[in-house]
C-alpha cells in the first residue's frame, strides 16, 4: 500500500503574529520506571528545562497490581499510600533521583514523588494535582498479549489525562527534529500543532498532514475545487498560527483507498520521511465507538515506532491552558 501525495504550495507572504503555547514556569509531569523508553523522556524533560523553563516534576510508580487482591483494593492502596507521606518512600526517591542523573549525565535536583499504586490511575491524578502542562512518559510498542492484560499504561495516560502527553520511545533524540502534525482542521488538531511547535528542536521542521475522507474523492470539478480551496485555507489558517521563526512549516495530503485507515497512511508516511515524532488531537470516543469506528490516536500509539505527542479535545482545561 502507498498513500498518493500532494504537497501543498508553501504561501509567499510572511504569516501572521502568532502566539505560541509556552512552558517558562509551568510544570511537566515526568513518568519514570527506569525503562530505556522513560530514560528518553527523562533527557526530553531535561531539555525542555533548558530551552523553555520548563519545571520538572517527576512521579514513579510502585505497581501494585502484580500483588492478587480483590477489585478495588489498588485504589485503597494508592490512598492509604498518599497518607503515609513522602518520608516513607525517601530511600526510593534517592534511587530513582541516582538512575535519573545517569540517564541524562548529570545531577538533577527535580522534585520526585514515589507512589505505590497502579501506574496510570496514579500519573494521572498527579498531573491533575500539580496541574502540569505536560505529561512525559515512554512510549513502547504493545502487542496482542499486552492489550490482552491490560498493560498499555501510556495510552491510558493519554486516554485519561487532561493535558498533553508526549509518549517518548527509547532511541528518540532529545527534543524531536521532524514531526508529522496529523490535522483534520478540528480546534484539537490545531492545539496539537502548537504544542509540538513548542517541543521541537531548533532548525527541525514540523509537516502539517491531512487525510481526506475516501467519500471526498469528488468526481465534481465544482465541488472537488471547493473541496480544496477549504484545504487550503485549512492550512494556511495552521501555518499562520505556527509561524517560521526557528522552524519549518510543510504540508501535505495524504490519499488513501477505502480500505486502508488513516493512522496507517500516516505511519506509512512518517516512517518513508523518518519523522521522530506524531502529533494528533484525541477525539475522546466512548468505548462503544472505539470498538465500533476504532481511533487513530489508538493505532498511532500501539505501533511504537514513533515518540507520539496526545493532546485532549480543548473542551479540557489543562489543554486550554497549554494552547494559551
Amino acid at each position: 500500500m502507498s498513500a498518493v501525495l500532494t504537497v501543498a504550495s508553501k504561501p509567499s507572504s510572511n504569516p501572521t503574529p502568532y502566539a505560541l503555547p509556552s512552558l517558562f514556569g509551568r510544570v511537566v509531569l515526568l513518568a519514570t520506571d527506569g525503562s530505556p523508553a522513560s530514560n528518553a523522556a527523562a533527557r526530553t524533560a531535561s531539555a525542555l528545562a533548558a530551552r523553555s523553563g520548563a519545571i520538572i516534576h517527576v512521579v514513579h510508580v510502585i505497581d501494585s497490581r502484580s500483588a492478587p487482591m480483590p477489585a478495588g483494593m489498588n485504589v485503597a492502596i494508592g490512598i492509604a499510600d498518599a497518607a503515609a507521606g513522602p518520608s516513607v518512600h525517601a530511600e526510593q526517591v534517592e534511587s530513582v533521583r541516582a538512575e535519573l542523573g545517569q540517564a541524562i549525565g548529570k545531577p538533577i535536583e527535580w522534585k520526585i514523588r514515589v507512589a505505590l499504586g497502579s501506574p496510570a490511575r496514579v500519573i494521572v491524578h498527579e498531573s491533575r494535582r500539580i496541574r502540569a502542562a505536560l505529561v512525559l512518559v515512554g512510549l513502547r510498542r504493545h502487542g496482542y498479549l499486552q492489550r490482552a492484560m491490560q498493560d498499555e499504561t501510556t495510552l491510558e495516560v493519554m486516554r485519561r489525562a487532561a493535558c498533553p502527553v508526549l509518549g517518548v520511545v527509547s532511541d528518540a533524540p532529545t527534543l524531536p527534529t521532524r514531526v508529522l502534525a496529523a490535522v483534520d482542521f478540528s480546534q484539537s488538531s490545531l492545539v496539537a500543532a502548537r504544542v509540538a511547535r513548542n517541543v521541537v528542536a531548533d532548525g527541525g521542521s514540523i509537516v502539517l498532514a491531512y487525510s481526506p475522507p475516501v467519500s471526498f474523492d469528488l468526481p465534481d470539478d465544482g465541488e472537488a475545487v471547493v473541496h480544496k480551496l477549504g484545504v487550503a485555507a485549512g492550512f494556511a489558517r495552521y501555518r499562520s498560527q505556527l509561524g517560521t521563526e526557528k522552524v519549518t512549516i510543510d504540508q501535505v495530503v495524504l490519499h488513501r483507498e477505502l480500505k486502508a485507515s488513516v493512522a496507517s497512511i500516516l505511519l506509512e508516511y512518517a516512517e518513508s520521511t523518518r519523522c521522530d515524532l506524531i502529533a494528533a488531537g484525541s477525539a475522546r470516543r466512548g468505548r462503544l465507538d472505539r470498538w465500533m469506528l476504532g481511533s487513530v490516536s489508538t493505532e498511532l500509539v500501539r505501533d511504537g515506532r514513533h515518540s507520539m505527542l496526545i493532546v485532549p479535545p480543548r473542551r479540557v482545561t489543562a489543554t486550554k491552558a497549554m494552547a494559551r
